[in-house]
């Protein structure tokens, strides 16, 4: 098993290729979006190379995904924006986030900015920690 300092220190190259920016910007706390200036295109680049680095699948939705499945009986989001069950749940799923950007009004698009360089090092540690058949390609 990885540990997530080794997941980290595979992850950087990736975002160093995908963002171009300076390895020595990249720290667990960099915020993809607002620190390094990633843009949607380079999440979904990021994605398919954390894919074929890591060999785990990641869905586009993948936090909605976990948030939705945390809420049982609960709504995530209305007309766009995120319910305020779902904001309150969101630290728990997502805890390197600057909570106090999790706010009243917060749009469901708004989330991936919300996530940071740590966010990826455990959404990989996770998928890496589940059985081959869930974390690899089917």
């Amino acid at each position: 098993m990885m540990t997530e300092n080794e997941i980290f220190d595979r992850l950087a190259p990736l975002l160093v290729e995908v963002l171009g920016v300076e390895p020595k910007r990249i720290t667990p706390g960099s915020g993809l979006v607002r620190d390094l200036g990633a843009e949607s295109i380079d999440l979904l680049d990021l994605s398919f190379r954390i894919e074929e680095e890591f060999k785990v699948s990641l869905e586009a939705n993948e936090v909605e995904k976990e948030a939705r499945l945390r809420l049982p009986g609960g709504v995530y989001e209305k007309n766009g924006f995120l319910t305020e069950e779902a904001i309150a749940g969101l630290p728990q799923l997502i805890p390197e986030v600057d909570r106090t950007r999790l706010v009243a009004g917060l749009r469901k698009t708004d989330v991936p900015a919300l996530l940071t360089v740590a966010f990826f090092v455990r959404l990989i540690a996770r998928k890496l920690a589940q059985p081959t058949g869930e974390a690899g390609h089917a």
